[in-house]
């Protein structure tokens, strides 16, 4: 007779999507058309004063005018979103009473709009949502238009903010949130500026390295009643990953030496929306873990702590996960790594990511953002408090281990 532990071993994988993908240079101006098909009444475009002056929320304008529908803009993203601007939102929201949201923007705006979309109604409270599976069927469409090529959170379950009252980072998983439409037009992203398009660069290359190398989905024990917030690496997920490494590989050196060289762009947003739907179910794992607390504690951006820390977990899960990483050599371009022993290629990949931080002007370590030696302790306990994302990796750490890639990362 089979155990209990047996019958819940998992045989199957799931993956779950937005309804609507739309990619392409000009492919803002197919708003329009989504607006038609929805009927839609009144939009809240949620956008930030930087895209504002720079004219890309004005291209959005256009396509909802074209329309005749009613609309307001939000211009009040942050960096950083937190609760408090959620509230604000969702205050503005509910006197505007919008059947549509529009985020325009980059990871930040995305996550904002998600967030406030999912409480709008309410009192704005998003505090009962972090976790998996806390938030409650959307009462308003949402449209996502990314302005960076980075964190893919247009395709994504997922929206991390940072708590107004301690400062820490949580997150917010449910495929409630998920947009119903992602518009991906590479266009918008050709005047982003070079230290922000290096930054979303290696958030997308992290995204996608850890999707690939987390823990396989027939690892994990099957959770029927409540399901799981990532499902570990399976086949569909590996090749949106491998696929957006490749493009990166091809693209993030060249759109840093060329901002305005479309198909560099396009290359880089289209990595970065696989990349996303490669995360969004398979799982990230211990550069997030580490992100989340080095972020909050020097104000880094999410893909300057990514790109500091990625290197060192990769080498921690360098005998694990050898064969994956030689792949990953191969899938960055590394000039014949697929001639190389496995485990020269897997270093050989390692080695690609340390170094094209320092070619696309990054960071390289935690003294560079203000870090010191003495803060490690803290980071790496901080770092073992996010389970979700310790479950994800193929090698169990320790807190030992967490302090030794930060000392590696300094």
């Amino acid at each position: 007779m089979n155990s209990l532990a047996d019958s819940l071993k998992r045989t199957t994988w799931n993956l779950f999507s937005g309804n609507q993908l739309t990619f392409g240079p000009g492919a803002i101006g197919t708003l329009t058309g989504v607006l038609h098909r929805e009927k839609t009444k009144r939009v809240l475009v949620v956008s930030d004063q930087a895209l504002v002056k720079a004219g890309i929320v004005s291209q959005a304008e256009v396509a909802i005018q074209t329309v005749g529908t009613a609309f307001q803009v939000f211009s009040d993203g942050e960096v950083e979103p937190s609760t408090s601007t959620v509230k604000t939102l969702v205050d503005a929201a509910n006197e505007f009473q919008p059947d549509l949201f529009v985020a325009l923007g980059g990871g930040s705006n995305m996550d904002l709009a998600k967030a406030a979309a999912a409480t709008f109604g309410g009192d704005g409270d998003v505090g009962a949502l972090f976790g998996f599976d806390q938030a409650p069927q959307r009462a308003v469409k949402l449209v996502c238009i990314p302005t960076t090529a980075g964190t893919g959170s247009e395709v994504t379950h997922s929206a991390i903010l940072k708590e107004s009252a301690t400062g820490k980072k949580a997150a917010i998983l449910s495929q409630r949130i998920r947009p119903d439409v992602a518009i991906v037009d590479p266009q918008l992203t050709i005047s982003c500026p070079q230290q922000v398009t290096a930054e979303s660069g290696i958030d997308a290359l992290t995204h996608a390295i850890e999707a690939y190398l987390v823990r396989n989905f027939f690892s994990f024990s099957e959770d029927l009643e409540h399901g799981l917030p990532y499902e570990g690496s399976h086949p569909l997920g590996d090749m949106y990953a491998e696929k957006a490494i490749r493009l990166i590989g091809r693209n993030l050196k060249r759109v840093i030496d060329d901002p305005d060289d479309l198909a560099a762009r396009s290359g880089m947003a289209l990595a970065a929306t696989l990349a996303g739907a490669a995360f969004s179910s398979c799982g990230v794992s211990l550069a997030h873990a580490l992100e989340y607390p080095l972020g909050a504690t020097y104000q880094c951006s999410h893909g300057v702590g990514n790109g500091i820390v990625l290197p060192g977990v990769m080498q921690f899960w360098s005998d694990t996960r050898q064969a994956r990483l030689a792949q990953i050599a191969a899938f960055l371009g590394v000039e014949q790594a697929e001639q190389m022993q496995a485990s020269e290629a897997a270093q050989a990949a390692i080695h690609w990511v340390t170094k094209v931080r320092e070619r696309i002007g990054l960071p390289t370590g935690l003294l560079a953002v203000g870090g010191k030696p003495e803060d490690i302790p803290g980071l790496a306990a901080a770092a073992m408090s996010l389970q979700r994302l310790l479950d994800l990796s193929p090698t169990t750490p320790t807190l030992e281990d967490l302090t030794t890639i930060l000392k590696a990362s300094l």
